[in-house]
C-alpha cells in the first residue's frame, strides 16, 4: 500500500514537474527569463531527474547574466547525470564562459574524442584554444577539420576561424580596409564633409578637438587652407554671409580673400540686432552664396534656415561643429559640408572668446558661466588683421597630401559639394616661395627668410628649424629679432628660442614687458605676460609679473595668473607679501579668483595659504565657492559644520549638485560620528554624485575601522540598488556606477577587502569584482589569495592585466594554476600573455613554447607577447629584444614596459645585470639603448616642471647604463648648464636613491637662475636639514 501510495506521489510530481517545465519554456520563449528560471527550479525540485529541466534552468539564468549560477547549477546536474553528453557540453560550455578554461578542457577533449562527427564538441574546444590564444594547436585542430577528408570540409565558420588563425600568427600585420583614423577621413566617410583643420594640426592628420582656444594664427590657417581648396576643386561664389555674430569677422576675412561682397542680414536674422540696410534671407541665392558660421550644434538646421539651404546646396563653412555625433541625421546634410574642425561643446575664436577660454577649459566646464570677451571693434577692422595673411598663405607638403586625398575621394563629398567639385584640378607639388619646403638643417636661407622673407617663407623656415638639432648662431639671432618685431608669431618663436637660447629669451621677454605701460601695446600685453609667466627662468620675472598685477588689466592679470609659473614667481619674489597677494587676486574679477584657486589646490607648498580660500565660499559666482571648497578640502582646513549659520551646512542643501557633492566630500575632514547622518541620507539620494560623493567620504574620513565600516555601508547600498532591479541591477545603473567608481579609489586594502566580503550571491559578487579587482591588485598584498580562491568563478571573468603576475607572486602552483589557465583568455592581450608567461614560471612547457612563437607574429599580439617574455618569464635572448626596440612602435613601447617591470622586480638584480652586461659587449648598442631609454624618460614626464615628484623610470637607466647615467646626472644637473624638466625629475630621484648626492647637488643649485631647478634644491635642502 506504501509503495502505492508513493509511486502515485512519484507520478504527480513528475507531472506537476513537466507542467512546469512547459511553463519554463513558454516563459523562455517569450524572453522572461527572471520567470523561467522559477519554474526552472521548481521543476527540478519536483524531479531532479529531468535533464531538460536542469539545462534550460541554466540557459535562463545565462540569458540574465548569472554566469556563475548557471555554472553551478550545471556542477550539479553533471554530478547526478554524469553520463549525459549533452548535460557535459553544457557544462563544458559554461565553464567557457566563465573562463574556467582548465576545467572544461579535459571534457571537451573527451567528447570530440567520442563523437569526432559531432560539431559542437568541436566548436567549443576550438573557442578554447583561441580564447587561451594556443594558435598552433587550433590551427592543427581545424586543419584536420575542415581539410581533406575531414567530417567539416564545407565548414565555412571554421573555415574562417582557421584562416584568422593563420593571419595571427603571421609576422606581418593585417591589411584589412583600414578604418578611418581622423576626423579629416571620418566626415568625409561618413557625411561626405571636407574638414580643413586649424594651425595646431598639419591639415593631413586632423584630430578631434575637444576644448580649444583658437589663435589668430588657426585662422589664418583654416581660411586659407579653404582658400587653396576652394581653388583647386573648383567652388566658386559671388558673395559671402554671416550667419550668426561671431562669423562676421570670419566672413569679412573671406570675402575681401576672395574679391566678393559680404552680404549683410536684416535685423534679427543671426540671432543678434540687425547690421542696418540688411537684406531677407530668403533673397539670397544658396546657389551663388557661400554661407559662413562661427560653431554649429546639433539642431542648427531646424534654426537657421539660410544656412541649411546654402549646406544643401554645398555653400555652408563652418569654422567648428560642436558634439558633431549628435547633430540630427535626419536632416540632410548633417554637418555643413565645409568644416573647420570637429569640436567638443567648448572651441572660441579669438574675438570672440568664450569667458572660461580666460581660465583654462576643465572637463566639466562651469557651474555658472563667465561673461564672453567680445572685440567690440568693427568686424572689417578686426578683419584686416587677418586679411593679408590669409591671401599669402600656401600650403604645406601635408596639407597638398591632404588635398590631393580629397580630389581623389571627391565622389564621397556631400552631393552639393561634390557637384561644384565636378571641375576640380590636379594639384601640383611646387615648393613654397622663396625656400625650398624640403631643405634641412638651418642656415644663412633661415636667416633671409626670417628677416625679410615673405609669410610663407618666413612659416617653411620656422617648420624646418622645429626639425634642425642643434639651431645655429646666426638663426637665434634671427629668432630674436622676429620675435621682437612679429607679435603674431611670438609663440611659436619662443618654443624655438627655449630650446635654443633659453636666457636670450627671458632677456627679450623682461625687456620687453619692462617698457613703461604706454610703450606697450595692449594687443600685445596678454600674449608678452602669459609668455613671461610660463619662463623658467630667470630672477627679475616676479618683479615685472608683480607691476603688471598692479597696473595691468583684468585680461593681464588673468593671464599671469593662469600661466605655468606667474604665480610661483611672485611667490618667490616676495614671500613675506605673497598672503597679500593672494588676497588681492581673491578680491579680483571670477577669472582671476578661479585661476589662483586652482593654482593653490595645485600647489601643496602653499597649502598654509588655504585658509584665505574659506572667506570665498559666499561668493556670488559658484565656481568660485566650489573651487574654494575642493581647495580648502585638499589642504586639510576643515570648515565649520553643524552650528547655526556654518556655511557649509547651507552648501549641502545646495540645489547645484556639483556644489552639494564638493560640500560633501569636505566632509571627509570631520570626525564620522558628526556626519553620519547626512552620509547615509546623501548615499541614498537619487543624484549619482551626490552618492559618489557620499561613498568617497565613508571611505577616506576618520580612523582606518571607520573607513572600514564605511566601506561596508557603501557595498551594502549598492547591494540595496542591484536588489532594486532594472539597470541597477546588473551593476549598470548610473547610481551604482558611481558608487562601484568611488569604492575602487580606496586608499586602504582592508576598506576594499570588508566591501568585497558584503555580497554573497555570485551575481553581486562578480559586480564587485569587475569594479574593484584591479584596484585590489594594485596593493599587491598576499590576503587577497583567500578571496580569489574562495570565488575562481568569480574573479576568472575576463580577469585584468595584473592578475596572473599576483598568483605568480603569491600563489601556489599546486592550488593557482587552474585560475592562471583561465586567464590566459582574458580579453585584454597583455593579460593573456601575462598568464602564459606565468605558466612558462611555473614549468609549462607548451605555455612557454606558444608564448616565444606569439613574439613573432604580427603586431599587436607580438608586442603583448614580447612584454609577457621579458617582464613576467625574464627571458634573457637579448637579442630579440634589441630587434624591438630598433624596430619601433608597439614593439618598443613593450621592450620598454618589460625592462621597466624587470628591473623593478628584480630584487636581487641578476636579469638586470645580464642585460647590462649585454650592452656592455657592444659601444654601438649601448649608445642606442642609452638614446632609447633618455627618450623614454622624457616622454614620461608631465608638460611643466614638477617639484616634490617624481615621474621617470630613472632607475631602468642607472642600473642597465650606470656610467652613461652618471654622464646624463652630470649634465642635466650642471649649474652652469642649460636644465630642463628632466633636470628637475632627476634631482627629486636622487633625493630619495642617494640623499647625500642630491643634498651636494643641492647645494650648487640653490642659486640657479632656472625656477624649477632653484626650487627643487631647495625642497632637497629643507628636507634634509
Amino acid at each position: 500500500m506504501a509503495e502505492t501510495r508513493d509511486a502515485v506521489a512519484d507520478e504527480f510530481r513528475r507531472r506537476k514537474a513537466h507542467s512546469r517545465l512547459q511553463e519554463a519554456q513558454a516563459a523562455l520563449a517569450r524572453e522572461d527569463w527572471a520567470v523561467a528560471e522559477q519554474a526552472c527550479a521548481h521543476a527540478v525540485r519536483l524531479d531532479p531527474g529531468e535533464g531538460v529541466a536542469w539545462e534550460l534552468w541554466a540557459e535562463s539564468l545565462g540569458c540574465q547574466g548569472k554566469l556563475v549560477e548557471a555554472a553551478r547549477v550545471l556542477d550539479e546536474a553533471l554530478a547526478r547525470h554524469a553520463q549525459d553528453p549533452a548535460l557535459a557540453l553544457s557544462w563544458a560550455r559554461a565553464q567557457l564562459e566563465i573562463g574556467q578554461f582548465a576545467a572544461a578542457e579535459p571534457t571537451l577533449r573527451r567528447l570530440c574524442s567520442r563523437w569526432p562527427e559531432q560539431r559542437a564538441p568541436l566548436a567549443h574546444l576550438a573557442r578554447l584554444l583561441r580564447d587561451t590564444r594556443a594558435y598552433d594547436e587550433l590551427a592543427r585542430l581545424l586543419a584536420a577539420a575542415v581539410g581533406e577528408g575531414g567530417a567539416f570540409a564545407e565548414d565555412r565558420e571554421l573555415l574562417a576561424l582557421l584562416e584568422a588563425c593563420r593571419r595571427w600568427q603571421s609576422e606581418t600585420p593585417e591589411q584589412p580596409s583600414r578604418p578611418p583614423q581622423t576626423m579629416r577621413e571620418r566626415l568625409l566617410e561618413r557625411y561626405g564633409v571636407a574638414v580643413l583643420g586649424t594651425g595646431y594640426d598639419d591639415g593631413f592628420a586632423i584630430p578631434w578637438y575637444s576644448t580649444y582656444l583658437c589663435s589668430n594664427d588657426d585662422v589664418v590657417v583654416t581660411c586659407g587652407r579653404l582658400l587653396a581648396f576652394a581653388e583647386h576643386l573648383g567652388w566658386r561664389w559671388q558673395a559671402v554671409v554671416a550667419v550668426d555674430p561671431p562669423a562676421r569677422v570670419l566672413a569679412e576675412i573671406l570675402a575681401g580673400a576672395l574679391g566678393l561682397p559680404r552680404l549683410a542680414l536684416e535685423e534679427g536674422e543671426e540671432g543678434e540686432p540687425g547690421q542696418g540696410d540688411g537684406q531677407a534671407s530668403a533673397a539670397i541665392d544658396p546657389e551663388t552664396t557661400l554661407a559662413v558660421a562661427a560653431f554649429v550644434e546639433p539642431g542648427w538646421q531646424t534654426r537657421s534656415e539660410l544656412a541649411w539651404r546654402c549646406a544643401q546646396a554645398g555653400n555652408l563653412f563652418a569654422f567648428g561643429a560642436l558634439d558633431y555625433g549628435r547633430h540630427r541625421e535626419d536632416l540632410e546634410p548633417s554637418l555643413p559640408p565645409i568644416l573647420g574642425v570637429a569640436a567638443g561643446e567648448r572651441v572660441c575664436l579669438p574675438w570672440w572668446r568664450l569667458g572660461e577660454a580666460r581660465i583654462g577649459f576643465s572637463r566639466f566646464g562651469l557651474i555658472d558661466d563667465l561673461p564672453a570677451e567680445v572685440d567690440g571693434r568693427p568686424p572689417e577692422k578686426i578683419a584686416a588683421d587677418y586679411r593679408a595673411r590669409v591671401v599669402e598663405y600656401s600650403l604645406a607638403a601635408r596639407e597638398r597630401a591632404a588635398l590631393r586625398e580629397l580630389l581623389a575621394r571627391r565622389e564621397a563629398l556631400f552631393i552639393g559639394l561634390r557637384q561644384r567639385s565636378a571641375v576640380a584640378r590636379i594639384v601640383a607639388s611646387p615648393s613654397l616661395p622663396d625656400v625650398d619646403v624640403d631643405a634641412g638643417g638651418s642656415g644663412g636661407v633661415e636667416v633671409l627668410a626670417l628677416d625679410g622673407g615673405s609669410r610663407p617663407a618666413v612659416m617653411a623656415a620656422l617648420a624646418r628649424l622645429e626639425r634642425a638639432r642643434p639651431i645655429d648662431a646666426a638663426s637665434v639671432d634671427a629668432l630674436a629679432r622676429r620675435f621682437v618685431e612679429d607679435p603674431a608669431l611670438r609663440p611659436r618663436l619662443a618654443d624655438l628660442l627655449y630650446r635654443a637660447a633659453p636666457r636670450r629669451l627671458t632677456e627679450l621677454l623682461v625687456d620687453l614687458v619692462a617698457r613703461p605701460e604706454d610703450e606697450v601695446p595692449w594687443s600685445e600685453r596678454d600674449g608678452l605676460l602669459h609668455l613671461l609667466g610660463c619662463d623658467p627662468w630667470g630672477s627679475r620675472a616676479g618683479e615685472q609679473l608683480r607691476r603688471w598685477m598692479a597696473i595691468g588689466s583684468p585680461s593681464n592679470r588673468s593671464e599671469i595668473v593662469q600661466s605655468k609659473y606667474g604665480l610661483h614667481h611672485l611667490a618667490e619674489a616676495g614671500p613675506e607679501r605673497f598672503a597679500d597677494q593672494l588676497r588681492v587676486c581673491f578680491a579680483d574679477t571670477p577669472a582671476v579668483v578661479l585661476g589662483t584657486l586652482r593654482w593653490l589646490h595645485d600647489n601643496p607648498a602653499h597649502h598654509r595659504h588655504a585658509h584665505l580660500a574659506a572667506g570665498l565660499l559666499d561668493h556670488e559666482h559658484a565656481d568660485v565657492v566650489f573651487e574654494a571648497l575642493q581647495c580648502t578640502r585638499v589642504a586639510g582646513f576643515a570648515l565649520d559644520f553643524g552650528r547655526e549659520g556654518a556655511r557649509l551646512d547651507a552648501l549641502l542643501g545646495s540645489d547645484r549638485l556639483r556644489l552639494r557633492a564638493a560640500a560633501i566630500e569636505h566632509l571627509e575632514l570631520l570626525p564620522p560620528a558628526q556626519t553620519r547622518a547626512v552620509i547615509a541620507a546623501e548615499l541614498r539620494a537619487e543624484a549619482p554624485l551626490s552618492c559618489w560623493a557620499a561613498a568617497r567620504t565613508s571611505i577616506r574620513a576618520g580612523s582606518l575601522a571607520e573607513r572600514v565600516e564605511g566601506g561596508r555601508e557603501v557595498a551594502r547600498r549598492v547591494i540595496e540598488l542591484c536588489r532594486e532591479g532594472g539597470a541597477e541591477a546588473a551593476g549598470q545603473g548610473p547610481r551604482v556606477r558611481q558608487l562601484l567608481r568611488a569604492l575602487a579609489s580606496a586608499e586602504d586594502f582592508e576598506v576594499l577587502a570588508a566591501a568585497l566580503a558584503v555580497p554573497r550571491a555570485p551575481a553581486l559578487l562578480k559586480i564587485f569584482a569587475a569594479a574593484s579587482l584591479p584596484a585590489l591588485l594594485g596593493f599587491d598584498d598576499p590576503r587577497l589569495l583567500a578571496p580569489l580562491r574562495a570565488a575562481p568563478a568569480v574573479f576568472g571573468l575576463d580577469p585584468p592585466r595584473g592578475y596572473a603576475r599576483f598568483l605568480l607572486r603569491h600563489g601556489d602552483p599546486s592550488r593557482d594554476s587552474d585560475a592562471v589557465y583561465g586567464a590566459q583568455g582574458a580579453r585584454d592581450l597583455r593579460a593573456g600573455y601575462e598568464a602564459k608567461a606565468a605558466l612558462a614560471r611555473w614549468g609549462d612547457a607548451d605555455a612557454r613554447a606558444e608564448l616565444e612563437r606569439a613574439t613573432s607574429y604580427a603586431p599587436p599580439l607580438a608586442a603583448a607577447a614580447l612584454e609577457a617574455w621579458f617582464g613576467v618569464l625574464g627571458a634573457r635572448d637579448f637579442d630579440r629584444l634589441e630587434h624591438a626596440r630598433a624596430a619601433g612602435g608597439e614593439l618598443a613601447d613593450a621592450a620598454w614596459a618589460a625592462v621597466q617591470a624587470q628591473v623593478a622586480e628584480d630584487g636581487e638584480g641578476v636579469w638586470s645585470e645580464a642585460l647590462a652586461s649585454w650592452l656592455r659587449a657592444d659601444t654601438e648598442r649601448s649608445a642606442a639603448w642609452a638614446d632609447f631609454i633618455e627618450s623614454r624618460l622624457r616622454g614620461q614626464l608631465p608638460a611643466k616642471f614638477v617639484v616634490a615628484a617624481i615621474s621617470g623610470s630613472h632607475e631602468v637607466y642607472a642600473a642597465l647604463l650606470p656610467e652613461r647615467f652618471e654622464a646624463l646626472v652630470a649634465r642635466s644637473l650642471d649649474p652652469a648648464g642649460v636644465p630642463d624638466r628632466l633636470s628637475v625629475d632627476l634631482l627629486e630621484w636622487l633625493a630619495v636613491h642617494d640623499a647625500a648626492r642630491a643634498g651636494a647637488l643641492a647645494e650648487r643649485l640653490g642659486s640657479s637662475p632656472h625656477w624649477g631647478v632653484r626650487q627643487a634644491a631647495r625642497r632637497v635642502l629643507d628636507s634634509t636639514t
